[in-house]
């Protein structure tokens, strides 16, 4: 099955929303590791780089990795943190290697504009394919903090090889972009099959528009059982495709930014750039079921439950049930204060202490009270 040239038009608002998030993580994530002083290198892998520009120049994921290099230049002179890029762009049927070309010229022409790279900045380019190169570098990704990029634009390389590759490190987050609507047309066939084994029937029984929702579901079963690596979805929806991004981390600290920038796009669903559930359609009375409840307030109200039940009793509970139900610490946040503010529970302090910094930075400890 040959794939689509993501290049050979401008990018479309899929595409963009793709980068988008793509480009926000890694502005989150650079100052991170940066302003750690025992972190001396850091390493940013982005697999299927493509030209750097489409054919408008709106700039593709290399370029806007640089770009955000650029922003955090101040922090990362004062720390002398050396900045390791890794871009590789390979079309295995083609004998001339222009995307290549156009990559390596498009940085390197964006480098020297910025004299004060050359001070920390070093780019590997590679021309090769994935599969050879990913465990060529697997003992860097391993040895630094690492961030990677797999914008394939296919599904093979979710396999269960890759990801428990991944799954074995301790510092690296990574962003897959896959064609999951593939799964639909070819998901039977034994190339898709190898890749991930989702019953045909399955695919056949779920909604078109969570297929994303299905993938990573499956990707999680093959897991070990006492993995602390964490995935979460983003569907994007091109015309009658969908595709998706794929975000694993162990950190909660990475968990909290993707799921921040993810509600940040979609402040509906915080899963998908478009009303994957129809929850704008649930905010009015249905005659004959009542209101039906949107994603925030079905989680608002399990919660809520939780904490009623003596399941969930302090913070740090709370925080890590909201970030496994993939919601940001606000939703929690506001059904706590709700059931101190109607007497049903009690707690020390102004606030229920449920975000991040608090509970993994400070480590305070917030007991909920019920109230009998």
């Amino acid at each position: 099955m040959s794939s689509k040239d993501l290049h050979s038009e401008p990018f479309d608002s899929g595409t963009i929303a793709k980068l988008e998030i793509f480009e926000n993580y890694a502005e989150a994530w650079i100052p991170t590791f940066v302003m750690q002083d025992h972190v001396k290198e850091i390493h940013i892998f982005d697999f299927f780089a493509g030209p750097g520009y489409d054919l408008e120049n709106v700039p593709g994921s290399p370029i806007r990795i640089l770009q955000c290099i650029s922003r955090h230049l101040g922090i990362i002179l004062s720390q002398k943190t050396k900045v390791i890029l890794h871009f590789n762009e390979y079309e295995p049927e083609k004998k001339k290697q222009h995307k290549f070309d156009a990559l390596r010229n498009n940085c390197n022409e964006f480098v020297t504009q910025i004299d004060k790279f050359k001070y920390f900045l070093k780019i590997n380019y590679y021309n090769e394919a994935f599969e050879s190169l990913f465990f060529k570098l697997l003992p860097i990704i391993n040895k630094y903090p690492a961030l990677l990029y797999l914008d394939q634009y296919g599904v093979k390389f979710i396999a269960q090889d890759y990801l428990l590759e991944l799954e074995q490190l301790r510092t690296t987050d990574f962003l897959y972009f896959v064609s999951s609507s593939s799964f639909v047309r070819y998901g039977s066939t034994p190339e898709f099959m190898k890749v991930l084994l989702i019953n045909p029937q399955e695919l056949e029984q779920e909604n078109y528009k969570n297929i994303h929702r299905l993938i990573i579901n499956k990707l999680r079963s093959t897991l070990p059982i006492n993995s602390e690596l964490k995935l979460f979805p983003f569907t994007i929806k091109k015309n009658s495709n969908i595709y998706g991004i794929i975000f694993g981390s162990k950190n909660y600290a990475a968990v909290d930014k993707f799921l921040r920038i993810a509600w940040s796009m979609n402040s509906i669903n915080g899963e998908a750039d478009f009303d994957i559930d129809d929850d704008k359609s649930k905010f009015q009375l249905d005659i004959f079921e009542g209101k039906k409840k949107t994603k925030i307030e079905r989680f608002q109200e399990d919660f809520e439950s939780l904490i009623l039940n003596k399941v969930i009793t302090n913070n740090k509970d709370a925080l890590l049930y909201t970030y496994s139900c993939g919601h940001i610490h606000s939703h929690a946040d506001q059904v706590v204060r709700k059931l101190k503010r109607e007497s049903k529970i009690d707690y020390i302090g102004r606030t229920p202490g449920i975000n991040y910094v608090n509970v993994f930075r400070y480590h305070i400890n917030i007991a909920f009270k019920i109230k009998e």
